[in-house]
Parts: C-alpha cells; sequence; structure tokens
C-alpha cells in the first residue's frame, strides 16, 4: 500500500507543479504526470537512444501541460521530449492514443512488434493489445496493464507500476 501512496504523491507532485492551461481538465494533468511516471517504470530493450518520445496520436487533449512536464526532465539520464502525431511513426517510445483519436487500432498495429509502450483510454484498450489503460472510478484516474503486450514488445514494466494496476490477462499469441 505504501507503493500506492508513492506513485500517488509522484503524479499529485507532478500535476501541481506543471503551469495549468485553463482549457485542460484535471482528468488530462493527472494522466499527463502518469505518463511522465510510467516512463521511469518501464525498460527499453535500445537504451542508447537519444531521447525518449512520447507521441499523442491526433487531436492533443493535453494542450501545453505534457510538454511543460517533462520539459527539461531526463529519465535514467535520457531527455524526455513530446509530440503530436498523425500517423504511426516507429520512434515513438511511448504512444498515447486519446479517445478522440481515429484509427486507434491503426496505430496499435504500427507499433506491434516495435518496444514502444502503448497508453490509451478507450474501454478495452488493454484487451485490444494496448499495454496501459486509462479508467475512471468515480472520480480517481485509475489504470490497467497488459504485461502479455508488454512482454512481446520487449518492455520491462517495474513490478513497483505492476503492484499499482489493475492486472488484465490475455492471451500471449501475437495481433
Amino acid at each position: 500500500m505504501t507503493r500506492r501512496l508513492l506513485l500517488t504523491a509522484l503524479v499529485i507532485g507532478a500535476v501541481r507543479g506543471a503551469p495549468l492551461a485553463q482549457d485542460v481538465s484535471r482528468e488530462y494533468r493527472v494522466k499527463a504526470a502518469y505518463l511522465y511516471n510510467f516512463v521511469k517504470y518501464v525498460e527499453w530493450p535500445d537504451t542508447s537512444k537519444g531521447r525518449i518520445l512520447i507521441c499523442v496520436a491526433g487531436q492533443n487533449p493535453f494542450g501545453t501541460v505534457l510538454e511543460s512536464l517533462i520539459r527539461n526532465e531526463r529519465v535514467h539520464g535520457v531527455p524526455l521530449a513530446t509530440e503530436v502525431i498523425i500517423e504511426a511513426r516507429t520512434d515513438c517510445d511511448v504512444l498515447f492514443t486519446p479517445r478522440t483519436s481515429a484509427g486507434i487500432s491503426a496505430y496499435l498495429r504500427g507499433a506491434a512488434g516495435l518496444p514502444t509502450l502503448t497508453v490509451g483510454e478507450t474501454p478495452r484498450f488493454v484487451e485490444q493489445g494496448g499495454m496501459i489503460g486509462f479508467y475512471t472510478d468515480g472520480v480517481n484516474v485509475r489504470f490497467e496493464i497488459n504485461p502479455d503486450a508488454a512482454t512481446r514488445a520487449k518492455l520491462k514494466i517495474s513490478s513497483r507500476l505492476l503492484q499499482l494496476a489493475k492486472i488484465v490477462e490475455t492471451a500471449s499469441e501475437e495481433r
């Protein structure tokens, strides 16, 4: 339970520390903080890249919050960057697909076989092959993890993060 409190404190601290855009809801400020913190608890097979790129598919619900949150930040000594993309790309380390994005399945297909942490917020996102899915529990933002999808992408998710998530088991065959 202390791990849950630690992650909650990290998220709250990050949300409070980020400049607040008037048009960005509390939900997306929290999700931006989670995305930043997820990077800290995932190991990628290639650590020699010059940056960790967080891609947002389609319409950006974060406004400037995510960019402001990660500006000048480093994880494991590597700087973070974010970009909004309009089609699947191979250079994304993290891919967030908002519920307003068209073609979420196309983004997931584009990331298949790549070491890309896929995060989404549509119902059944992790059952469709995504790795981390956001959901709401009352007013709280929670997340579920599909560890099989992460393993297929050769990503290692920390046991600390797994303890905080609802685990969703799916068939281990390639999608």
